[in-house]
């Protein structure tokens, strides 16, 4: 193992998730959304009525990190929690027609950040990077 810091693989992690939320930050301020929340709508356009501990699971963060984005959402108007039919100690979030129609410029925004990062790379390596990315992920969750 490469003990310094730019031959660490965590430190090359660390710094391009900092680049891509740096610029997705930037990027949706004029959206009044960032990029962390972005990941819960995100989550929503792709299906919605879901519960926050789905969202949990997906996103991989704490439940108290969560409630915070969703709070922050909901006071934005975005989204909306409505109490499970079935079960009333269920929660289930919902977008509102404001965060419906955030769907489109926020998803040109996540393209063109794409586009940045796969800059100078085939679709072979992007796919092997994928699987490389994708199979670190899993070793955390054996």
């Amino acid at each position: 193992m490469n003990s310094t810091l730019h031959g660490s693989i965590g430190f090359w992690f660390k710094k391009n998730y900092r680049n891509v939320c740096n610029f997705l930050d930037q990027r949706l301020a004029e959206h009044n959304v960032t990029n962390s929340q972005l990941g819960v709508l995100i989550i929503l356009w792709e299906k919605e009525g879901l519960t926050q501990k789905d969202m949990v699971q997906t996103l991989g963060i704490q439940p108290a990190s969560m409630t915070f984005l969703l709070r922050g959402l909901e006071e934005k108007k975005l989204i909306r929690r409505e109490q499970d039919k079935q079960d009333t100690r269920i929660n289930r979030i919902y977008l509102t027609e404001k965060g419906l129609s955030l769907k489109e410029p926020c998803l040109a925004i996540v393209e063109e950040g794409e586009a940045i990062v796969r800059q100078g790379f085939s679709k072979e390596e992007i796919a092997l990077f994928l699987s490389w990315m994708k199979r670190a992920e899993n070793n955390f969750n054996k």
